[in-house]
């Protein structure tokens, strides 16, 4: 019988040993756990490249320090102006474009825009193509031929200066056959 009580008090003495290093083994799991998820992060994260976001076609630094300026711009020309493009879609190959300017009741075409038009994929600058007003006929721009080799969504990011006023946007277009 005393053996038999010695015996439950060394293994009861084993088992709070391990119960104690039961919370310090698990925190330093985790610390390593959460280690290893920031080493893959970084490693994902540089797997990806990063383009610079050109929605206002000027550099970050400059778009940040004028902000409140671009803003306003771009609601004073929403209010005076209305834009569209003839196309909805590229095809693969030689593809077109046309761009339309009114004033907001529709009575006046405007023919002394500044345009600038960049057509590109959303997720890289690597096919970006930058086009050029060839004809302009009483606010109905016609722009310069471009090529589409790659089906899939495209963007036509324009900035339009009438005056002194400018807007920007990007319109979606997707690519067929």
């Amino acid at each position: 019988m005393l053996k038999s009580n010695s015996l439950k008090r060394i293994q009861l003495k084993q088992k709070s040993k391990l119960s104690e290093l039961k919370w310090p083994i698990g925190i330093i799991i985790s610390i390593m756990c959460v280690m290893a998820l920031g080493v893959w992060t970084i490693k994902q994260a540089n797997i990806q490249p990063v383009m610079m976001d050109d929605y206002y076609f000027e550099s970050y630094g400059d778009v940040d320090e004028n902000i409140n300026d671009i803003l306003l711009s771009q609601q004073k020309f929403d209010k005076k102006y209305n834009f569209n493009f003839n196309t909805k879609a590229f095809h693969i190959g030689e593809n077109i474009l046309k761009m339309n300017i009114l004033t907001k009741d529709g009575k006046k075409e405007i023919s002394d825009a500044n345009i600038t038009i960049k057509i590109t994929r959303p997720d890289t600058n690597q096919y970006d193509k930058m086009l050029k007003v060839t004809n302009n006929n009483q606010g109905m721009y016609t722009f310069e031929k471009f090529d589409i080799q790659k089906l899939g969504r495209w963007q036509i990011k324009t900035k339009i200066s009438i005056g002194d006023l400018t807007s920007f946007s990007t319109t979606e277009v997707n690519a067929t056959n």
